[in-house]
């Protein structure tokens, strides 16, 4: 009985871990190709530099997350405005549901040299490419080594879009790259028991009448 019971167990575990869906990933290995995939890249720096705005990443500053020895992430550098202008070099991802809520995870770092920094502003909007639109709106300075983010979105009608922008001065701003971009389903978005938390309930219950009944 005990071995049917904890192979019950083992099966709602599973369940329950496929509750989430994967509604985008991203690990930047080709730039290039992003706008034909539904991403939205917009240089609204004040006024423009010579550097056209996100571009793949560059090995001669700093490697990938998961690999120094690659450029597989996109960066964004002070160059995207003009000397003594002001940055505003955007970028947003394909639309992705909002029914089920969603759980954004990405890595930032930023080429730390004395008396520069850079900021990147990011959230999400419902639909929409204007940074004035975000939800849930965070600000940060790109820190010198890779850093994991979290952004999670409740459950709610329509499509959402996840943006970024890199911001501040171009005289004090320098580099900064992002990498391994996965967005997930919540698994639970309403509050509800999931199916696998109420199989476990019965499976206790099964249990507890067993050893009553073997008393």
């Amino acid at each position: 009985m005990m071995k049917k019971l904890m192979l019950a167990v083992y099966c709602a575990f599973a369940m329950g871990a496929a509750q989430a869906d994967v509604l985008l990933v991203e690990n930047f290995d080709n730039v290039a190709a992003l706008p034909g995939q539904g991403w939205v890249f917009e240089n609204a720096s004040q006024p423009p530099g010579q550097a056209p705005g996100w571009v793949q990443g560059n090995l001669g500053v700093f490697g990938a997350q998961d690999d120094e020895n690659s450029n597989a992430y996109i960066a964004s550098d002070f160059n995207v405005a003009a000397d003594g202008g002001f940055i505003d070099n955007r970028l947003f991802t394909p639309l992705f549901s909002l029914e089920q809520g969603a759980v954004a995870s990405f890595w930032l770092r930023g080429a730390i040299d004395p008396g520069f920094f850079d900021m990147v502003v990011y959230g999400y909007t419902e639909g929409s490419v204007d940074p004035l639109d975000f939800i849930a709106r965070a600000d940060t300075t790109a820190p010198g080594e890779w850093t994991r983010y979290t952004l999670t979105i409740a459950a709610q009608a329509g499509m959402g879009r996840l943006g970024f922008v890199h911001t501040g001065s171009q005289l004090t701003s320098n580099y900064v790259g992002l990498d391994t971009l996965r967005i997930d389903t919540l698994e639970d978005p309403a509050g509800v028991p999931e199916p696998a938390s109420l199989l476990i309930l019965g499976i206790g219950a099964a249990g507890l009448a067993a050893s009553r009944r073997r008393r």
